[in-house]
């Protein structure tokens, strides 16, 4: 998300983290975001700034979680909290989880103590100085730890001895971290750890990811064939049933009901036709779990914001529409948990594609995945020296990464009952 506040400062730029609990199921989204110099310690300057936020299409994906009961994590420095912004956030679903220095702390404690009684979920950056607040960690309902740091794991276990509180671990890098602090007694995760690829042994693609897998052969043809298309679509009931769905939503607001597959190729055309079904085919083949639906949702952010950087910049003459499907199958190794060496053989790709889906060293690509992994992760100051690098805008950048995330957000909003 990409907005000035009110006072015409210089804009904040927001994205938002999945949240996982101890059987990775989806917890909820903590909002991440500041200035390249400043990661997740953004102060919404007043109430009405926070409202507009969360209200906007770009955060329709915040909006969802709380519609599915989610928790919204957003962070306050003492401003925001003594302007009262936390109340922005719906009672129910907002987590206000407190950061930065505290110079008024009988302050700070009294207006947390107020937004405990008002129902909120409060949460504490275990190294800001917030923490050092007496009587404040005791209110505390979420403990944070960030497991990138330096800090001891042990230290924030050992404060929360015979209390009743959960534990957020927060920037977790892999599996391996992930299950070690899952062991020690943390209850809630966010990190690239999900994205990485849990590989079961001895699994191969299913006859229902084959299938799949031969319509995009189907659509990626040099001359598509789409009588074949379409006769191939219309004989799979659950991508039928997901690609009609998506084109009679709001989001589109065709006149009339769009009510077979011929009708909407005709009506579409077939370069918005693939756009569309590749994402419906990636829906359908991550929808059963939260974390693969997090990747697919994930995976569709990449494929739009890869395709605007191509289209808005000439980066060694890359097509935007190989930029789409390279974001698009980046992450099918974590959704299906096959090797993506093995997933790159049935994908109709070229050599140079598939060499980057298997992050071979050397790939042409991968300082555009870099740039895209950057927005995903909050990694302020690494995105700024690799936007330099590359020689784009940064503000252009982190705006293509709004209309990305709000654009999967809006896809997947359309499939939630597909």
């Amino acid at each position: 998300m990409h907005e000035t506040n009110h006072q015409g400062a210089a804009p904040f730029f927001f994205t938002k983290q999945a949240l996982f609990d101890v059987k990775r199921k989806l917890w909820g989204y903590e909002i991440q975001g500041g200035s390249e110099t400043s990661a997740a310690q953004t102060c919404f300057a007043d109430k009405s700034q926070v409202a507009d936020s969360l209200a906007s299409s770009s955060y329709m994906g915040v909006q969802q979680a709380v519609e599915r009961g989610k928790k919204v994590v957003a962070p306050f420095d003492e401003t925001g909290l003594l302007a009262q912004a936390p109340y922005a956030l719906p009672p129910a679903h907002g987590v206000v989880k407190l950061v930065g220095p505290a110079k008024q702390p009988n302050q700070v404690l009294e207006a947390a103590r107020q937004l405990k009684a008002d129902g909120y979920t409060l949460a504490l950056d275990f190294a800001s100085a917030m923490g050092a607040v007496a009587g404040l960690p005791e209110l505390a309902d979420v403990l944070c730890y960030a497991a990138d740091g330096c800090s001891d794991p042990r230290d924030v276990l050992d404060r929360t001895k015979g209390r009743k509180v959960a534990l957020l671990a927060s920037r977790v890098q892999g599996l391996e971290q992930f299950e070690a602090l899952r062991q020690a007694g943390f209850t809630l995760f966010q990190g690239r750890f999900f994205k990485e690829p849990e590989i079961i042994a001895e699994r191969k693609l299913t006859s229902h990811q084959m299938s799949r897998f031969s319509i995009l052969h189907l659509l990626e043809a040099e001359d598509p064939d789409f009588d074949a298309l379409a006769d191939t679509i219309s004989a799979d009931v659950s991508v039928s049933f997901r690609l009609l769905s998506y084109l009679n939503s709001a989001a589109f607001g065709f006149p009339q009901k769009i009510q077979s597959i011929r009708q909407a190729i005709m009506i579409l055309g077939s370069v918005k036709l693939k756009n569309w079904l590749r994402a419906v085919l990636l829906a359908d083949m991550a929808q059963h779990g939260d974390m693969p639906r997090e990747l697919a949702e994930l995976s569709l952010e990449r494929a739009r914001f890869l395709e605007l950087v191509a289209t808005r910049y000439d980066f060694w003459d890359f097509d935007p529409g190989s930029l789409f499907l390279l974001g698009l199958f980046s992450l099918l190794d974590a959704i299906l948990g096959i090797p993506m060496a093995q997933i790159t053989d049935h994908l109709p790709l070229d050599e140079k594609l598939k060499a980057a889906l298997r992050r071979e060293e050397q790939s042409e690509y991968q300082p555009l995945l870099d740039l895209g992994e950057c927005l995903e992760d909050a990694d302020w100051d690494r995105l700024v020296e690799l936007t330099r690098k590359l020689g784009f805008d940064l503000e252009t950048v982190k705006a293509f990464h709004t209309e990305a995330m709000a654009a999967s957000a809006a896809f997947f909003a359309s499939q939630a009952g597909a």
